[in-house]
């Protein structure tokens, strides 16, 4: 009976240390969300990058606590830093993208495949960034591209579009073979090559804007939720 009576003892003190620290870290996390108003730039800056680096742990926890605050705030500094940090969390998850790295247009040519003469689609390379992907794995202004993966591009979009599209759907660090077209030094013909590449990361640049469309889908969609769980919790019915 005795030890029944210390191990109820025990579990309620564990319950309520449990309780004590989640209700601390709750209040900790609302002193950073008004420090955002303050009058001083050095503890709003904080305060932002608090909440930021809350949110590469506690992701949905903060954002919706986020988006409680803001869609209640009338200060128009909360307001402006709390998007801006929610901006953050949300566009710093995402998967990164393939990039190889080369300016390129559509190249349409003749090929013999077979002994028969064979018009396919392809992409040429205009130009390469350096210390790319496509950089490192030797490709060359003139090459084209005839096939991604042992693929041959298809007919219904541009060839440039689908490869852009393919690489970008891959993530950095994996691997792509491609097909080439080179011209021979001093021919006037071509030869094949086979070429694996590892991708590398977008620039950031480059990535602003699936940034931002990444942020506003996530921000209507959870904007239209809420609204549509508020108007269910007023329905009477």
């Amino acid at each position: 009976m005795i030890l029944t009576n210390r191990i109820a003892i025990i579990v309620i003190a564990l319950l309520e240390s449990i309780d004590t620290g989640q209700g601390q870290a709750v209040n900790e996390l609302d002193q950073l969300f008004n420090q955002l108003g303050s009058d001083r730039y050095e503890i709003r800056q904080n305060a932002h990058d608090q909440i930021l680096e809350e949110g590469k742990k506690n992701k949905e926890s903060i954002l919706n606590r986020s988006l409680d605050i803001y869609l209640k705030a009338t200060d128009p500094e909360i307001r402006y830093r709390l998007r801006s940090a929610m901006f953050g969390i949300v566009s710093g998850n995402l998967r990164p993208e393939g990039f190889i790295g080369i300016r390129m247009m559509d190249s349409p040519m003749r090929i013999i495949n077979g002994g028969a003469v064979e018009n396919i689609r392809a992409v040429q390379i205009l130009s390469v960034v350096p210390n790319s992907a496509a950089s490192k794995a030797g490709l060359k202004p003139g090459d084209r591209i005839t096939h991604l993966d042992g693929k041959a591009f298809k007919f219904q979009s541009p060839a440039y579009v689908e490869l852009s599209k393919y690489i970008r759907a891959k993530e950095s660090g994996e691997n792509v073979k491609l097909n080439i077209s080179r011209v021979k030094p001093g021919l006037n013909n071509r030869e094949k090559i086979e070429v694996a590449i590892k991708l590398g990361s977008r620039p950031e640049g480059l990535d602003n804007n699936r940034k931002t469309r990444a942020f506003t889908e996530w921000f209507e969609k959870s904007i239209t939720t809420r609204k549509k769980n508020d108007g269910q919790d007023k329905d009477p019915n």
